[in-house]
């Protein structure tokens, strides 16, 4: 997950931000993963599907993903990506982060030390991930990144 310093995390189905830091780390982070992300962050991220294992969720039954698996339910998604013994990323929405938070082992939390403007933010994930394993800065040539990794 990455936000702001308002915790924001989404404008009209997209990120509200363009860091290319922060999109690389995020690509080097979870290559050779499985990616499960719902139908808005799938369509932002649709051209990078095409060379990542992606699960895409969506309800609607005759919703098809042209560069993913298709799963109705995080449960049901987390069902297909562990049959391939790959590290699982949740890439978001807010709903799917809600449902997740509490079955993840660790959090990997970009914040970023500016103000965007969105309608979606990140929810509460403190209660789950009290303990932090590392904590890099990165300063670029507009912002202040934390590239938190926390545990339970």
């Amino acid at each position: 997950m990455a936000c702001d310093q308002n915790k924001l995390i989404g404008n009209s189905g997209k990120l509200p931000w363009n860091i290319p830091e922060d999109w690389e780390y995020f690509l080097k982070t979870t290559h050779g993963g499985v990616l499960i992300m719902g139908r808005r962050c799938y369509l932002d991220f649709e051209e990078y599907a095409k060379h990542r294992h992606v699960i895409g969720l969506s309800r609607n039954p005759n919703y098809h993903f042209p560069h993913a698996d298709k799963a109705s339910s995080l449960i049901e998604s987390l069902k297909i990506a562990k049959k391939t013994r790959k590290i699982i990323w949740i890439c978001g929405g807010k709903s799917i982060y809600q449902e997740a938070l509490p079955l993840a082992d660790r959090l990997y939390l970009t914040e970023i030390n500016a103000e965007f403007t969105g309608d979606v933010y990140l929810p509460a994930w403190e209660m789950h991930f009290k303990k932090e394993l590392s904590n890099r800065f990165l300063k670029t040539n507009t912002y202040e990144l934390s590239f938190r990794i926390l545990t339970k």
